[in-house]
Parts: C-alpha cells; sequence; structure tokens
C-alpha cells in the first residue's frame, strides 16, 4: 500500500536507536582540529551561498581552500585514528577491507563543496557521518529549509533525545529515541531510536512464518505491509524499564512492530555478543528507485544522528524483500568490512539463539524521509543533506575519479541523455526471486510476466530521432550536444550511476528513475515530461531544487510533440553554464 506523499500517511515512519555510551578518542587534539577545520569550511560556504550568489573569483578561491583544509584535517584525523586504535587495541584487524572497485579520491582544484569525492579510501570510511556532512554548504531558501533538508535537521533530531526504557540496574539496557515533528509530515513525528545492551531474538525467521508473509504479499498484489514481520512478544528484551514516552503511535506504520514486540526483562540471556554498532532496517520497497533512496537518505541521516562511521557499521535487512537492483547501496555505499545480512542470513547464523548488541538501531522507514515532499513546490535550495548523500554514494561506489569535477574534461561538451521508459521488462519480485538465500522463493511469482509499465511514451522513436537532431544544431553559448537513448534497466546499478555523472541535461518521462538526477554534475539540468496525468507530482522539481541544479517541467500530449520537447531541451542547452565542466 503506497502512501500518500503529501504525507498523509498510512504508514508513516520510523524508530530507531541513539547511542550512549560514546568511547572517548585518544586523539582529543586531533579531533579539536578537525571540527574547527570542518565548521571554518562551512561557514565560508555559507556565507558565499547566503550572501553572495554569484561569487567573485577571491571568494570561491577561499571556499576552495577551505574545502581543501577540510580534506586535509580529515585524513590526518583519520589516520592518527587508525594508527592509535592499532597501538591500544592489538584484538581489533588494522586494515578494514575495502568495498569491491573502490577508487581513488577525486582532484577537486577549482570544485567547491564537494569535499566528500576528494577523501581517500581510508579517510571516507574512517570518518563519522556526522563530520562528513558538516564540510557542506548550509541549505538556502530562509525560514526552515536548514533544518528541513540540511545539518540543521540532523543536529534537530540529535537534540530530541528522549529515554524511552530506562535502565532498572547498573549497566542495564538502555533504549534512546529522537521524536522530530518535521514540517509538511503527518502524525506524532517521525522518530528514531538507539538501544544500548540489547537482546535479539530473531525465531520468527526460523520457522514457515516469512513464507506465509510473503505469500500474502504476492496473494494481495504486493502490499507492503506483507514484506514486513509483526514481531512476537520478546523478539526484543531489555533490563530497563518503559517511560512514559513508550506510547504506539511514537512508533509509526510498520514499526510498530518494534513497539509490540519488545519486553522488559530482569536479565540478559546472551547466547552471542555483538560489539558492532548494527543499523536494523526494513526497507520501504525494494525496486523503486525513488522510494528505495528515502531509506537510502534516512540511513545517511541516523549515521550522521548517530555519530556513528560507516567503517565499524553492520546493517541488518529484516524485511522480506528479495535484495533488488540497488543492493549495491547495501553492500558497497554503506559497507563497514561486514556484508549486510538479510533475513535469511539472521536465520542462518543465529536460529533462535538470544543475540545481545552493545548499540543497535532501527532505521528511519522510508516515508519520514525529507525528500519524501512532492505535493507541493519546495522554496529550499542546495540542500546539505541531498548534495552530501550524492556524493557519499559516488565517493563509496568508487566513482569519484570518474565525475567531471576529477575529469575537467571540454565544457563545450554537452551530453543530452534520453531515459527511457519502456515496458519491456519481467515483474521485479520475478527478476530478483531467491529460492536458495531468501524468503522470496521463485515458486510464489512464477504466474508472473511482463510487468505493465504506465506513462511510456507512445511514439518513442519518433521522440528518440528528434533529440538526436540536437546533434546538429549550433547554440549561443558553444554547445557541441552529444545525445544518447539510454534505457537504464539494462544497465547495472554503477553502470547507471556512471552514466548520470557524465550527463549535462537528463530527459525523461515522470519517473522514479529520475531521481538519478541528483548524480548528475552541477551545471545539469532535468527536463521531465508529463503525461498521462502525472503533472501533479513535485518529486523531482524539488530534487532538482535541493540539488541546486535547473529544472524545466511540462506538460504533454502522449504521443508526445516532438518539436515541442525539442525546444525545452534545446532551451535547457542553451541556457547551461559552459565556462566549467561540470
Amino acid at each position: 500500500m503506497r502512501r500518500s506523499h503529501g504525507h498523509a500517511r498510512r504508514e508513516a515512519i520510523p524508530a530507531a536507536f541513539r547511542g550512549v555510551a560514546k568511547k572517548k578518542s585518544a586523539n582529543n587534539w586531533a579531533q579539536t582540529l578537525l571540527v574547527v577545520a570542518i565548521f571554518g569550511a562551512a561557514a565560508m560556504l555559507a556565507r558565499a551561498h547566503t550572501a553572495h550568489p554569484a561569487e567573485p573569483t577571491g571568494e570561491i578561491m577561499a571556499l576552495i581552500e577551505a574545502q581543501n583544509r577540510t580534506i586535509a584535517a580529515l585524513r590526518g584525523a583519520a589516520g592518527r585514528a587508525v594508527a592509535e586504535r592499532a597501538a591500544v587495541d592489538t584484538k581489533r584487524p588494522l586494515h578494514i577491507p575495502a568495498p569491491p572497485s573502490a577508487g581513488g579520491a577525486a582532484d577537486l582544484a577549482g570544485v567547491r563543496d564537494h569535499s566528500i569525492l576528494g577523501l581517500d579510501e581510508t579517510t571516507f570510511r574512517a570518518t563519522s557521518v556526522a563530520e562528513l556532512l558538516k564540510a557542506y554548504a548550509p541549505t538556502l531558501g530562509g525560514g526552515t529549509c536548514e533544518g528541513d533538508f540540511g545539518n540543521g535537521l540532523v543536529d534537530r533530531w540529535r537534540g530530541a533525545r528522549k529515554t524511552y526504557c530506562a535502565p532498572t540496574t547498573g549497566g542495564g539496557s538502555r533504549i534512546d529515541c529522537f521524536l522530530v515533528k518535521q514540517s509538511n509530515h503527518a502524525g506524532a513525528g517521525d522518530n528514531l531510536c538507539l538501544g544500548r545492551n540489547i537482546q535479539f531474538n530473531f525465531r520468527d525467521f526460523d520457522g514457515d512464518l516469512p513464507r506465509t508473509y510473503v505469500k500474502k504479499y504476492v496473494d494481495s498484489r504486493h502490499q507492503q505491509q506483507y514484506s514486513k514481520i509483526k514481531y512476537s512478544k520478546g523478539t526484543w528484551a531489555g533490563t530497563c524499564a518503559t517511560t512514559n514516552e513508550w506510547q504506539a503511535k511514537h512508533f509509526p506504520g510498520w514499526n510498530v512492530n518494534w513497539f509490540h514486540g519488545f519486553q522488559s526483562v530482569n536479565d540478559l540471556q546472551c547466547d552471542v555478543h555483538e560489539s558492532a554498532p548494527t543499523l536494523i532496517i526494513e526497507r520501504d520497497t525494494f525496486a523503486n528507485f525513488f522510494h528505495n533512496s528515502e531509506d537510502f537518505v534516512n540511513a545517511l541521516i541516523a549515521l550522521a544522528v548517530l555519530e556513528w562511521k560507516v567503517q565499524d557499521l553492520q546493517i541488518l535487512i529484516t524485511d522480506l524483500y528479495p535484495r533488488g537492483p540497488f543492493w549495491p547501496i547495501w553492500e558497497r555505499v554503506f559497507f563497514g568490512g561486514r556484508k549486510p545480512l538479510t533475513a535469511w542470513d539472521l536465520k542462518q547464523k543465529y536460529g533462535t539463539k538470544n543475540v545481545c548488541f552493545e548499540h543497535a538501531a532501527i532505521a528511519i522507514l522510508g516515508a519520514a524521509a525529507p525528500i519524501t515532499v512532492a505535493s507541493f513546490n519546495t522554496r529550499c535550495s542546495r540542500s546539505s543533506i541531498v548534495r552530501a548523500y550524492s556524493d557519499y554514494v559516488i565517493r563509496a561506489l568508487g566513482l569519484a575519479q570518474r565525475t567531471r569535477y576529477h575529469a575537467k574534461g571540454d565544457p563545450k561538451r554537452v551530453v543530452v541523455t534520453f531515459m527511457a521508459r519502456r515496458s519491456s521488462g519481467v515483474w521485479p519480485e520475478k527478476r530478483f526471486c531467491d529460492s536458495e538465500t531468501s524468503f522470496f522463493g521463485c515458486d510464489f511469482v512464477k504466474h508472473l510476466g511482463t510487468r505493465p509499465l504506465g506513462r511510456t511514451i507512445k511514439n518513442d522513436g519518433v521522440v528518440v530521432s528528434a533529440l538526436k537532431g540536437l546533434e546538429e544544431r549550433t547554440f549561443p553559448n558553444g554547445a557541441r550536444v552529444v545525445f544518447r537513448d539510454l534505457d537504464y534497466s539494462k544497465l547495472s546499478f554503477e553502470e547507471q550511476i556512471a552514466a548520470n555523472l557524465d550527463t549535462d541535461v537528463m530527459v525523461g518521462p515522470h519517473g522514479a528513475g529520475l531521481l538519478h538526477n541528483i548524480f548528475m554534475p552541477d551545471r545539469a539540468a532535468l527536463v521531465e515530461l508529463f503525461i498521462d496525468g502525472s503533472s501533479a507530482n513535485r518529486h523531482f522539481h524539488n530534487l532538482a531544487r535541493w540539488q541546486g541544479r535547473a529544472y524545466y517541467g511540462s506538460a504533454f500530449s502522449n504521443p508526445v510533440k516532438a518539436p515541442q520537447l525539442v525546444a525545452v531541451v534545446a532551451s535547457a542547452v542553451a541556457a547551461l553554464d559552459l565556462s566549467k565542466a561540470w
């Protein structure tokens, strides 16, 4: 059941956890240097963005120098932290294995507000997400913009901490939650909680119950609630007493399953101990890039609120969906040296054992993501959360050196990418089913065939030919157009992101794939076609603004009038600032 993105949500938001036993660093002076460098860079960026929309050359150079100092401070602090941890803790390995195909840092000479891309692999993984985000300029637009879409939101969330389950003994369990009321979000608030010294038992995954839920999901024509189990009492437990804050309304949507599954106990019975900070996630869906990205953005926000490093992280995915096309985000972007574990993996690893976690967080669910605002045009632009998230994904996938910021290149070369939307694929439930290593067995979906896809352009071939004609045009700004017709469903996820990095104008009908626009270079523009009644949706207008790029949205008849579309795209090309390649 898809909830409204005007935020009259039927299955709203989350419950997750915030750390209470923060370990002291042996490197306080390095931390101080790091924070000073970051805040210095952020302050300079804020001044330039708010006071100088068109920054003079001297101001830009100051911004770049501040960014470079931030990167140097982060690298130095990370290197010293790794060395000191090895010296004081010989039980832990010095080197955390890097994710597959990890690439190097980008050369950010002349570039501002992309500091994550300039970090080497060790620094990137070893620096807390909170510190990485602080280096990005505040969100523009005034009012509540920074508090809704920037580091101000992270600060608000962190500052809302309340105890939901207080320890009954010294060193006992504790659950602290952070309930934030975001602008234009319905319900009692959007909750993030952290448990310390908490016992979990994943016995609900051990029997036939998961397959029963999957069958309901398929029989109900993919109702989301059946992709999550209603946990039995004692699924998680702690030696703590719940406070007045412990109320079902504070656990919106399917997070109420965690509310009902908790039990206060006198003693923890631990068969297994886990010390890694653990983020427990139940995905909104598994094969829709926009709705999947709600979970991805929320995971980044949760890590920032908790001040966790990805290097130490363990991800648990406890919904019953198959892995899906965007699994590389969990497997590589949020990679901490430990592969993400699915509900099936938890069954294999723990069975019915009691597992005690030092710190376990239940992540913010999709509907609480700030990027869900889609019923009106946002006034806010250049969201520090959206921009940092984009860079975070690019850097984690090892693609930083494939960005225009690193490669520079010919600024007059303009790539127009038509994001084809064609109905030529099987249902994702069938494509990604897995009878061997998941509960989502292929026997449930063997009846599914080709998936009907809405909002397809009826004269697709005519439109592609007309757009290709832009290669023969001349433009006042000197643009030389290179046209590409791409069906993203035929590309790997890494290939999709790489294509975005080399796109200046993205063109496509309204659909989840247009979220890819946030990975394009800064100078890029998005052209959205509203066909078949989709014009009320403002998802991608808002995402374009939050990234800080130009947006062109127009209603079209279907079949699309090709000259009308070409005129819009030509205007977008002509308006590009080609003084730089990015």
